[in-house]
């Protein structure tokens, strides 16, 4: 009987380069939609079938703690902010992010690399003096990649 895959053993880690004390605890992610349409071909009075060559990759979004220091918050904001201000030429426009993925015993099972990745958008921080419980602080970053691959 096989075992079963876990959704809540995962680990993201980035490269980075800028706030070496930043941590990512990741609350949630999804793994992303892989789409390849094939066009359609015109015959006649219908359009037929035609196996596609070439795969599309959804967004990768990802919602994390926010450490009290907001290091990791500003980690993301900065690599965001620099990615425009330097319009590309910079060579810190994009980087490697690795999926984890862990058994139940938290074994690692597989290692899932986004190749080229950069944030494309990151959330805003509700603060709230009259909330009563603690809740802590998430954001949700959203990354585009060129292509992520089973390593």
């Amino acid at each position: 009987m096989p075992n079963f895959l876990n959704p809540s053993s995962f680990v993201l880690s980035l490269d980075s380069q800028t706030y070496s004390g930043a941590e990512f605890t990741i609350q949630t992610m999804m793994l992303p939609d892989v789409t390849a349409e094939g066009a359609p071909l015109p015959f006649k009075q219908v359009n037929v079938a035609f196996v596609s060559d070439k795969i599309a990759f959804g967004t990768f979004e990802v919602s994390y703690l926010i450490d009290e220091d907001l290091l990791n918050y500003k980690e993301i904001f900065d690599w965001l902010k620099a990615n425009v201000e330097t319009n590309h030429t910079a060579t810190n426009h994009v980087r490697d992010l690795t999926l984890t993925i862990m058994n139940s015993a938290n074994n690692v099972t597989k290692q899932i690399k986004f190749v080229d990745a950069y944030p494309i958008s990151i959330s805003s921080l509700p603060f709230d003096i009259t909330t009563t419980d603690v809740e802590y602080l998430t954001a949700v970053v959203q990354f585009q990649y060129s292509y992520y691959e089973f390593v």
